[in-house]
């Protein structure tokens, strides 16, 4: 088929919606790629949930809502987003290649400086929940 684009899988992890911890003021996500020769990109989003519908916030330091994040083989990096305005609750979602599972990623809620993490707001990616793509709202 000419022109036909190759697509590739993808999975959509979440944290499910956090109460957000009085002293949380950041949502920071830790990416590791532990791959030895493939480089990974990953997108990263934090909703406020406080109004009972999702309100994307801005990512640093992609200033955006849709942070896409690259990683070159035995690398890391971190996403983060103020949730200090956050009410009530929020989500973190991460999507990576299905197949890839040698990137990590871990959520953190984290106070302002000293950046201490807060009881409640800190998942592991084993305690992410895998979504099924149709009801995601991930595009």
């Amino acid at each position: 088929m000419a022109g036909a684009r190759a697509t590739t899988t993808r999975a959509v992890f979440s944290t499910g919606i956090l109460r957000r911890n009085p002293g949380t003021t950041f949502a920071l996500v830790d990416l590791v790629n532990l791959g030895a020769a493939t480089a990974n990109r990953m997108t990263v989003q934090v909703f406020d949930w406080s109004s009972g519908l999702p309100v994307a916030l801005n990512l640093t330091p992609c200033d955006t809502t849709k942070c896409f994040v690259s990683l070159a083989p035995g690398t890391s990096n971190f996403v983060y987003a103020d949730v200090s305005g956050v009410e009530f609750k929020y989500e973190v979602r991460i999507t990576r290649a299905a197949f890839n599972r040698n990137v990590v990623f871990n959520v953190s809620g984290l106070s302002g400086e000293p950046l201490t993490p807060q009881v409640g707001n800190n998942v592991l990616q084993l305690q992410l929940f895998r979504v099924k793509r149709r009801n995601c709202g991930c595009g």
